[in-house]
């Protein structure tokens, strides 16, 4: 059971901030157009601190790092950002738009005690990468603040936050908008709210949605915190991280990211027909909304193809008869056999395009939106776009309790927590 707490969180002063233009996305959905643009937004957006620019005169002594600790220091002297008198959870209501819904999620910011050997709590779905951790670890050395919430999922059927909490939280503490989403959030240090949410947690087990390679940084930064101060009994600050747990009961969006290849290294159509054939039914579309329309209904075993200079698009059907012990370089676990996704980085992306799990992250670009990849291909600026469908909260659960990985960015839970509600001290 994992042990949940409230703390000291550090927040935005909203007497001196516009709250709005200060919460970032958090650093793996940055873009550097977007970074720009948060830049401008406000001098004391978030970005600076989770992703800040690099520069050509950046040094070991001055680069993001450092400077993000700098301005972690200076904010906080200039009262931009205030820490709590004393510890609390903090309540969040996130309403976003999702094609033609308005939708509201809702999850409580609290510190979450990492877990210690065989006393594993937490649930995990994809294979993460070592350069994304080395990247956070070094930020991490350096700010010793948690300062994105990792995006932790449980399940209670009763709902026990949602009817017996938050209809006796009364005004929210903050509110403001974004340009695309709008935010509630509750300063909560009731003593009885506080207990009732560390009770309900007891006895959950906690599934990573998003922030793996954060989860995984805090546990090797506690490790080396431990061996520096020879502190092990597990009540420290390093042995916490910060999390956003949302009940996967109330709902949650989850879309799928598709994979478009820049540069195919030669590879087209008739390469891929030869594998896609023994493993899919292909049919061809000629109208991209139809092509869409039938991939929508087609479920996990389904995948759509676009190739470049091809004036068609193809779905592909998972066919009852594949012989996958033929195909993969390494044995597929029965599990995923029914789920296109995991098939394609096996069977075609690694053997055919020879994009290795370690590759994927230079050589494929991630977008949960269809237009985008097929505009990229139609354009000429990719060679190759994949598509796939969402798959279901369930059967991430599920094969998160195997033990076995999907491979990285295969969902996303959306919207994705912002950086800037709230930070979390590690000191």
């Amino acid at each position: 059971m994992p042990k949940v707490q409230p703390f000291r969180g550090i927040r935005y002063n909203p007497g001196k901030v516009d709250l709005g233009k200060t919460i970032s996305p958090p650093y793996d959905a940055l873009r550097l157009p977007e970074i720009d643009d948060l830049y401008a937004l406000s001098p004391y957006n978030a970005v600076r601190l989770v992703l800040g620019r690099q520069l050509p005169k950046d040094t070991r002594e001055n680069n993001r790092y450092t400077r993000a600790r700098d301005f972690l220091k200076q904010w906080t002297e200039e009262s931009v950002l205030i820490q709590e008198e004393k510890p609390a959870l903090y309540y969040h209501e996130h309403t976003y738009s999702l094609g033609e819904h308005t939708l509201t999620r809702r999850g409580i910011i609290a510190s979450v005690r990492l877990n210690d050997g065989d006393k594993n709590h937490f649930r995990f779905y994809e294979h993460t990468s070592k350069a994304p951790k080395l990247d956070r670890l070094r930020l991490l050395n350096e700010v010793k603040t948690n300062l994105s919430s990792i995006f932790g999922v449980y399940s209670d059927p009763k709902k026990v936050i949602e009817t017996k909490v938050r209809p006796y939280l009364g005004r929210p503490s903050l509110e403001f908008d974004t340009r695309r989403e709008s935010h509630r959030l509750w300063v909560v240090h009731e003593k009885e709210t506080v207990d009732a949410f560390v009770r309900l947690m007891q006895n959950r087990k906690v599934l990573i949605a998003d922030g793996q390679h954060r989860f995984e940084t805090a546990r090797v930064y506690r490790d080396r915190m431990r061996a520096a101060t020879g502190k092990n009994d597990g009540n420290q600050g390093f042995d916490y991280a910060q999390m956003y747990l949302v009940n996967q009961e109330e709902g949650l969006s989850i879309l799928p990211v598709h994979r478009v290849i820049p540069d195919s290294m030669g590879v087209g159509l008739v390469d891929l027909e030869y594998r896609i054939k023994e493993i899919f039914n292909m049919i061809p579309y000629d109208n991209r909304k139809s092509f869409l329309s039938a991939l929508n209904k087609g479920g996990q075993g389904h995948l759509g193809l676009f190739v470049k200079g091809i004036p068609r698009y193809y779905l592909l059907e998972l066919s009852q008869d594949a012989d996958f012990e033929r195909f993969p370089p390494a044995p597929l676990h029965p599990r995923l056999k029914d789920l296109a996704l995991a098939i394609l980085h096996e069977s075609i992306l690694q053997p055919v395009l020879g994009i290795s799990p370690a590759e994927a992250g230079s050589r494929i670009f991630y977008t949960s939106s269809a237009e985008e990849a097929l505009n990229l291909v139609s354009k000429g600026k990719a060679d190759i776009a994949f598509l796939h469908n969402p798959i279901g909260i369930e059967s991430i659960v599920e094969i998160s309790e195997t033990g076995i990985r999907l491979p990285r960015n295969s969902v996303l839970f959306y919207p994705q927590v912002p950086s800037g509600l709230v930070f979390h001290p590690l000191e």
